[in-house]
């Protein structure tokens, strides 16, 4: 699987009071993680409206492994996996840049909608061509 990189660092309001990153952060930092990923193959959000569709998140899983604290600087790494109906699915990891202790890992699930909210059940055209380089890119060796 191959991963796309990107490095933030936590800031003082992303921890709470006992020092550690608050576990809601850790979403917006795998959505920072996707949009990077999605950059690549014109997928943004304002790509898929102008092909006519939305890709609404269904499903979120995080596996809490270890705490990030203000100044961290912290890794985002984030991939996308071969879906079996219309839809995208992205695998996350977050890491810890000084040593690459794993602070996180994830995955989100987002249905393909019309931009009229029908939902599709088959990926054809300019998002079916997008979408599977986005998918072979990752599932390539690196």
């Amino acid at each position: 699987m191959k991963w796309v990189e990107t490095e933030e660092v936590v800031r003082f309001n992303e921890v709470d009071e006992w020092g550690m990153a608050w576990y809601g952060h850790y979403m917006a930092w795998f959505e920072v993680g996707r949009m990077s990923l999605l950059r690549r193959f014109d997928l943004l959000p304002k790509n898929m409206v102008g092909l006519g569709y939305i890709a609404p998140v269904i499903k979120v899983k995080c596996d809490y492994k270890h705490p990030a604290a203000c100044g961290d600087r912290i890794i985002i790494k984030a991939s996308a996996i071969k879906p079996e109906i219309a839809a995208l699915i992205f695998r996350f990891e977050i890491l810890l840049k000084k040593d690459s202790t794993l602070l996180a890992r994830g995955e989100t699930i987002q249905v393909l909608l019309t931009t009229d909210k029908k939902m599709i059940y088959r990926m054809s055209g300019e998002l079916e061509q997008r979408v599977t380089n986005l998918v072979n890119f990752c599932v390539s060796e690196q």
